[in-house]
């Protein structure tokens, strides 16, 4: 019987999205595992072109957020719920039970909300006493409250009844996350510690042997927990010094589950670069309702083409920053006369 085929992980086509749209390429083969030492992606400008670049993934998420992710994608991708007359986006807690019988008590949930017209439940206590006009929470409230807890539930709100919403679930999670830096000071160390690792060294050394001749990326998802790089990544502050790579890597990619919407990218001509990919993600989960591919997590979005907006030094992207930061070259970028440049893919 022949080896079944193995697909990329969410994290590696999440990955793989954010490099295409940047460089202008298509996927042209990948690693099936159907043989050993294959590298992840193989891209290039064309379905039947030669390849021009190879891509590593590496993801730092920890086996307890995968494992619920690969059971929050077997029951709830790209499922529309009859029973549901809206939409909803729904953040479990991190650790939740994900499974049949689960998501049927979930689903019961929200149908009750629809039927008592209630819009959003969170399961945090303070949240109780925000709705204006309402100084106490009502019995309901408070067994709602409860209801979700007991669910792994950390929040559920309805996001609208338009036919490409209605029935649908848009799940997310909540994982606690610790005390950030307000600097990018920790983003170079993160990346050099995680290179002198195994699994950093293993990364290298496939794509200095497959990658030969050819543009090579290595892009890293860093752990959740380590908000001192997520921060830094969605404020969009630039690190002022430079990590360790070798010369053959022509662009590393750090990423972040904190900060979904952006990602650094690191070469030794430009140094450190902010590019947004929000738009990218969107897109990508839109067609994933339509059935035409895997749902990435954190939103939705209306059709448009992919954009990545790129910030470098001096010129930081369209989000706010709230602070002056050094940017890679010593200057500093001003927060208020942000110019942000769309990357084209034949010029970067």
């Amino acid at each position: 019987m022949p080896k079944k085929l193995i697909q990329p992980t969410y994290d590696e086509l999440i990955a793989e999205a954010i490099v295409n749209a940047a460089m202008g390429t298509v996927r042209i083969h990948f690693d099936d595992q159907s043989a050993p030492g294959l590298i992840d992606f193989g891209l290039g400008p064309r379905l039947d072109a030669e390849v021009t670049d190879v891509l590593e993934v590496s993801s730092k998420r920890d086996q307890d957020t995968n494992a619920m992710w690969q059971q929050i994608n077997r029951v709830y991708d790209g499922r529309v719920h009859e029973v549901l007359r809206c939409g909803w986006a729904v953040q479990f807690e991190h650790g939740a039970t994900i499974g049949k019988g689960a998501s049927d008590r979930v689903i019961a949930f929200l149908v009750d909300l629809e039927k008592r017209g209630i819009t959003k439940v969170s399961a945090d206590p303070a949240d109780l006493f925000q709705e204006a006009g309402n100084p106490f929470p009502s019995t309901d409230n408070l067994r709602d409250a409860a209801t979700a807890r007991e669910l792994g539930l950390n929040v559920v709100h309805q996001i609208g009844d338009s036919p490409d919403l209605a029935g649908r679930i848009f799940p997310s999670s909540f994982v606690p996350t610790g005390i950030a830096r307000a600097t990018a000071d920790a983003v170079s160390p993160y990346v050099d510690d995680f290179l002198d690792t195994t699994t950093g060294a293993n990364k290298i050394k496939k794509l200095a042997e497959k990658g030969s001749g050819k543009r090579q990326h290595l892009f890293i998802w860093s752990d959740i927990s380590h908000t001192s790089v997520g921060f830094a990544l969605k404020r969009g502050w630039l690190p002022s010094d430079a990590p360790t790579l070798p010369d053959h890597i022509h662009t590393l990619w750090l990423g972040s589950f904190f900060s979904f919407e952006n990602v650094y990218t690191w070469r030794c001509e430009e140094g450190w670069r902010v590019h947004r990919v929000a738009e990218v993600l969107l897109r990508w989960n839109r067609r994933a309702h339509d059935g035409s591919r895997p749902a990435l997590r954190n939103g939705f979005a209306p059709a448009g083409p992919p954009a990545v907006r790129t910030q470098s030094a001096g010129h930081p992207i369209k989000t706010a920053v709230p602070h002056r930061q050094p940017t890679a070259k010593g200057q500093v970028s001003d927060p208020q006369h942000p110019s942000p440049q769309v990357t084209d893919p034949a010029h970067y």
